[in-house]
């Protein structure tokens, strides 16, 4: 590899290097595979292997600094591409969720994750200010064997990222079907990239959304079994709940429920139902789902019950709600 660096009117090219370990029998294979001689095999072999040897952070980190001497300023070249790039992403989160809830159609066994205490400690702080230490510590010395193509070797690797991510962002109270459906979205925009840049800025901007997440849960300060509760009432949205059904299932008392809510969340149960069928029946609304189908889809008894449910919590109607958003995009 080669890393060229732009500046001004300048194009300077620093290498080469090489950022994954050679496989031999695969080298060797795709020597014969070009027809080249088994001399020039060997010479070629023997050159790659005395290339120095970089991992993808440390040369984000050459670049830092190769920025450094010729501008003076230290900054991450990528990191203004990632922040825009997680935006997007963002929406696309926000639709994978509709359709899960549409469909009904929650696996239980979201439930079985593995726990990962590398990728754990780094989301937990939540603090995207420290987004770069955590991207370079996440990437540091990682250096995948090349069994194939260079790009498929990044793109495993980053799906591994992102099962990590879902994990810990699950174990910390993150919201199952999102954390599950943002995975499965980081892994397809993987799958479509054509270059390593490209790769990297879906890992980054994978990292930089899970530690959003997360720290709107952490900030919230919940109990283990408030932030269970409150995973179990999102993954049965779509289904009548009450104040009996959770305190059986957590095997606690419904006095001991009503209590951890008022104490944590400064509301009662069904109140805290009902606000977070609403905020999910608003995202439904946006992307033009029916009032008919949100009632549905979300437990309602009929759309009637789930108008007045609506106007009491947003002070509008789920027409007149729709309309305006409508009128404002």
């Amino acid at each position: 590899m080669f890393l060229l660096y732009n500046y001004e009117n300048l194009h300077v090219l620093f290498g080469p290097f090489k950022c994954n370990i050679i496989d031999k029998t695969f080298f060797y294979k795709k020597m014969k595979d070009l027809q080249i001689s088994p001399k020039e095999q060997e010479t070629l072999y023997n050159y790659l292997s005395d290339l120095p040897l970089f991992s993808t952070s440390e040369l984000r980190d050459i670049l830092i600094m190769v920025h450094y001497f010729f501008s003076g300023e230290i900054k991450d070249l990528m990191s203004d591409k990632v922040h825009l790039e997680t935006k997007k992403y963002e929406t696309e989160i926000t639709d994978k969720r509709i359709e899960y809830l549409v469909s009904q159609n929650f696996d239980s066994n979201m439930y079985l994750y593995l726990y990962e205490h590398k990728i754990l400690n780094y989301v937990r702080s939540g603090d995207v200010n420290k987004l770069r230490d955590m991207v370079f510590k996440l990437s540091n010395g990682v250096i995948p064997a090349v069994t194939g193509d260079t790009l498929r070797s990044e793109k495993n690797y980053s799906i591994v990222v992102f099962e990590k991510l879902s994990q810990a962002g699950i174990e910390l109270g993150m919201d199952i079907i999102t954390a599950y459906g943002s995975r499965d979205l980081f892994i397809k925009k993987t799958e479509l990239a054509n270059t390593l840049d490209e790769i990297l800025q879906v890992r980054d901007s994978a990292i930089v959304y899970y530690t959003n997440e997360v720290n709107k849960v952490v900030s919230q300060h919940l109990s283990p079994l408030t932030t269970s509760i409150i995973q179990y009432i999102n993954t049965n949205m779509y289904r009548p709940l009450k104040v009996k059904e959770l305190a059986s299932y957590f095997n606690i008392s419904e006095s001991k429920l009503r209590t951890l809510f008022k104490t944590e969340l400064n509301s009662t149960v069904q109140d805290y139902i009902m606000t977070r069928k609403i905020e999910e029946a608003k995202l439904m609304l946006k992307s033009n789902v029916t009032t008919n189908e949100a009632a549905y889809t979300l437990g309602f008894a009929d759309a009637s019950h789930f108008s007045r449910a609506f106007k009491k919590i947003v002070g509008q109607t789920p027409k007149h709600f729709q309309q305006s958003v409508a009128l404002m995009d």
